[in-house]
């Protein structure tokens, strides 16, 4: 009878302890199933508040962008308008200051009255100037002898215009194969020729042969031309015009 309630009493400790056992898996379960959803909870919160951040980050980046687009739209209004300022600007300076064949006219018209020429002169030679030169050849081609710094002899000048316009020339001297100075001029170098007018009034051209040049006399303008000829001469030819 003793050993029938041992055995009862084992029995019944051994259900205890697994009983005990599976309270404690149950409470671990439970406490792993808390933590879990916790850590989901947590988690899922967490990823929301992101979510919002990036969603305002956005939103505020999309502002940004637009006012970025206003700007640049009206930057783009502004420079099309400074644009547009500026070719009027331009298009009235265009019209307004002279270009360089008017400048060269103005400074003409300058030294001709510190010459003496009245502007009232000047106003009434514009005003007769032609559109159509009216010219006429000169019957002549004349050569002369063109100085230079070892021969300055004869034959060294010619006279147009019933010797109103007196014609000579300078140039340097043609050097030999010995470096040594000829006494003719050399064609390839430049050359000055000079206008003289009766009372001394004197013009120039300057430069490398063939030269023009134009001199006015009363109510003709000569207009000449000098071409290299023979060896240390020039020929000079041209026509002559009404003026203005």
């Amino acid at each position: 009878m003793t050993l029938g309630i041992s055995d009862r009493r084992y029995r019944r400790r051994r259900q205890g302890r697994l009983v005990i056992a599976l309270v404690r898996w149950v409470f671990v379960l439970l406490v792993a199933i808390f933590a879990g959803y916790y850590a989901y909870d947590f988690g899922l919160e967490l990823a929301r508040k992101e979510v919002r951040v990036l969603e305002t980050k956005m939103y505020q980046t999309s502002l940004t962008l637009e006012q970025l687009k206003t700007d640049i739209v009206g930057l783009e209004t502004a420079l099309r308008a400074e644009r547009a300022l500026v070719a009027k600007w331009r298009d009235h300076y265009e019209s307004e200051v002279p270009g360089a064949e008017d400048k060269e006219l103005l400074i003409k018209i300058h030294q001709r009255i510190k010459k003496g020429v009245s502007r009232k002169r000047i106003s009434e030679i514009i005003t007769l100037a032609q559109k159509r030169d009216v010219c006429e050849p000169l019957q002549v081609t004349r050569r002369f002898v063109v100085q230079n710094p070892v021969y300055a002899g004869p034959n060294d000048n010619v006279s147009f215009a019933d010797k109103s316009i007196l014609v000579t020339a300078i140039g340097k001297s043609k050097i030999n194969n010995r470096g040594r100075p000829e006494a003719w001029f050399d064609p390839a170098k430049k050359v000055v020729v000079y206008f003289t007018k009766p009372g001394g009034e004197t013009t120039s051209a300057e430069g490398v042969l063939p030269l023009h040049h134009a001199v006015v006399v009363g109510d003709k303008e000569y207009r000449f031309s000098i071409v290299s000829g023979m060896r240390s001469f020039v020929e000079i030819s041209g026509r002559k015009c009404d003026y203005p």
